[in-house]
């Protein structure tokens, strides 16, 4: 099978398909990237800044990060396997090289989904090891279970809507930090990302109904997540930064930062199911 290194990109590492390699490199300035037919050859390419290896394929680096294929469009991008996504922090093409992208995991729990209002659910969001921000949040916390049965769905938008309005304070704030930093979502909720990030324009244009003339489920949550979304989109902009981008990740593949939202979303859980 082929291998893909991204020595130069949104997050270096070795990918296995095309697709998401692509991501990486499209769109990114100084963009350095070759195929090859072994993983030892991928890893010394990567590992070597993108001067390594010698395997045959393609190799690419240039200004535009062009590639295989069409263009990269940012916002929500797929993994298709726990080895797509690296968690090396990288910097961006349009932001100076002193600004680092950063990632932030966010993973929902219900056991009994929508099945009780005493479902026991809740949501985790991690930054790192040992992080202080990072959260195991019931539930019944910041819901109100007794309007809305808990759900995973609600579960995830709760902690997209968390991790949203941390990386908005912290834009605002004016601390250094913020100035230094930004964040990439991960989530493996396809639904709260794509929700956020693709659905609603449609769906608000319609008045909040779907396609079929129903009203649109968690509107409420999606409401508040896009209205923090533009916000730091702005934030951004006045930064010269690219938008925030949303990542999909296979959950339970292995994937440490989502493992690690995971372990945090079930004790959030169990706060609830006290």
């Amino acid at each position: 099978m082929p291998y893909y290194a991204v020595a130069k990109g949104r997050n270096s590492g070795v990918y296995n398909n095309w697709s998401d390699c692509k991501d990486q490199v499209n769109g990114y300035s100084g963009a350095s990237y070759k195929k090859f037919s072994t993983a030892a050859e991928a890893r010394s390419f990567v590992s070597g800044g993108g001067s390594g290896g010698s395997g045959g394929g393609t190799s690419r680096s240039g200004g535009s990060g062009g590639g295989y294929s069409g263009g990269y469009s940012g916002g929500y991008c797929g993994s298709s396997s726990s080895t797509s996504k690296v968690s090396k922090p990288s910097t961006t093409s349009s932001t100076p090289t002193s600004t680092k992208t950063l990632k932030v995991y966010v993973d929902g729990a219900s056991r009994g989904n929508g099945q009780s209002k005493s479902a026991a659910s809740g949501y985790g969001v991690y930054y790192g090891p040992n992080d202080s921000r990072n959260a195991a949040v019931g539930l019944h916390e910041v819901d109100n279970i007794n309007k809305y049965t808990p759900t995973n769905q609600r579960a995830e938008l709760h902690g997209m809507k968390h991790a949203l309005t941390n990386i908005k304070n912290d834009l605002s704030s004016g601390k250094p930090s913020s100035g230094s930093s930004k964040y990439d979502i991960y989530s493996d909720s396809k639904y709260a990302i794509q929700s956020i990030n693709e659905w609603s324009d449609r769906w608000q244009a319609n008045g909040w109904k779907t396609s079929t003339g129903q009203p649109v489920a968690n509107v409420d949550l999606i409401k508040d997540a896009v209205k923090l979304k533009n916000d730091i989109n702005q934030l951004h902009r006045e930064r010269d930064w690219q938008p925030l981008q949303f990542y999909h990740v296979k959950g339970h593949s292995g994937d440490v930062g989502n493992e690690a939202a995971d372990r945090l979303a079930n004790q959030g859980a169990d706060k609830m199911g006290k």
